[in-house]
C-alpha cells in the first residue's frame, strides 16, 4: 500500500509533470495550443483516469488564458481531491481484469482478440516474472480461443517497444510492429510514466521533457496463438 503522504506528493509530482509537458509542445509546435497540448499530450487524463471531469475541463480552459504556468497552480488543491477521492487507497483490484491476472482480452475482428494490460504484481513489475507472463499469455489465449474461436492476438502500447515485454513474443511479432499516433493521452502512451510502485517515472518524465519525444512508442503488432506458443516452449517456459 502506497502510504498517503507519498500519494499526495506523487499527485503534485505528476500535476507538474502535465503542466510541463503542455508548455513544453507548446513551445516545440506552436500550431498545438497549450490546451491542446494538455488536453491530448500530456498526463493530465492519466493522472486523473478521466478527461469528463470539471478539474479537466477547467485545466484545459485555463490552460490557453493564464500568461504563467504557475498560475495553473490555483486548480491543484482540486486535483488532488479529485485524485484522492478516486484512486486511494491504491489497491490491485480491478473489475475489468480477473484477480491477479495483468491480461484481459476483447473481440477485435476476424477471430483476433486485443489484449489490455496492467500491472498485477504491484509493487513489483509482472515482467520480471518471466514464468508468470508465460502462463497468462497461454491463459489469455485459451480463454478467447474457447470463448470466440480467436487465433490472433493483438495490441497497440508503449510496451511494444521495451524489450523486457516483447522478448516474450516471437519474430511474427516483431515483423508486423508499426507505428500508430505519436501522442495520445491514455496509457497505452502515458504508461510509461507510471513505475511499478505505481508512481510517477522520473526518469522517462525527465527524458520526455528533454527530447520532446515520448521515450517508448506506442506500437502496435499481432501474430498467431500458433506462433506464440510455440516461441513460449522455444524460451523454456
Amino acid at each position: 500500500m502506497i502510504a498517503l503522504d507519498i500519494f499526495r506528493e506523487n499527485i503534485k509530482k505528476c500535476w507538474q509533470f502535465a503542466l510541463d509537458v503542455a508548455w513544453d509542445q507548446n513551445a516545440r509546435h506552436p500550431e498545438l495550443s497549450r490546451g491542446k497540448c494538455l488536453e491530448e499530450r500530456s498526463y493530465l487524463h492519466t493522472l486523473l483516469g478521466t478527461n469528463q471531469a470539471e478539474v479537466f475541463l477547467k485545466a484545459r480552459k485555463m490552460a490557453d488564458e493564464v500568461t504563467e504556468k504557475e498560475q495553473m497552480n490555483v486548480l491543484l488543491p482540486e486535483v488532488m481531491q479529485f485524485v484522492e477521492e478516486h484512486k486511494y487507497p491504491v489497491t490491485l483490484d480491478n473489475p475489468e481484469f480477473e484477480p491477479g491476472r495483468p491480461f484481459r482480452y476483447n473481440l477485435l475482428q476476424n477471430n483476433w482478440c486485443y489484449i489490455h494490460i496492467r500491472n498485477a504484481k504491484m509493487p513489483d513489475s509482472f515482467l520480471a516474472d518471466a514464468g508468470y507472463v508465460a502462463e497468462n499469455l497461454r491463459y489469455v489465449m485459451d480463454k478467447a480461443e474457447k470463448e470466440h474461436n480467436c487465433d490472433t492476438i493483438y495490441t497497440a502500447t508503449w510496451l511494444n517497444d521495451a524489450y523486457p515485454f516483447l522478448r516474450f513474443f516471437p519474430d511474427e511479432w516483431q515483423k508486423n510492429l508499426a507505428d500508430t499516433m505519436d501522442f495520445g493521452p491514455t496509457l497505452g502512451w502515458q504508461g510509461q510514466f507510471v513505475n511499478a510502485q505505481g508512481l510517477l517515472n522520473e526518469r522517462a518524465a525527465v527524458r520526455f521533457l528533454r527530447t520532446g519525444v515520448l521515450p517508448c512508442a506506442r506500437r502496435e503488432s499481432h501474430c498467431s496463438f500458433a506462433a506464440l506458443r510455440e516461441h513460449l516452449k522455444q524460451m523454456g517456459l
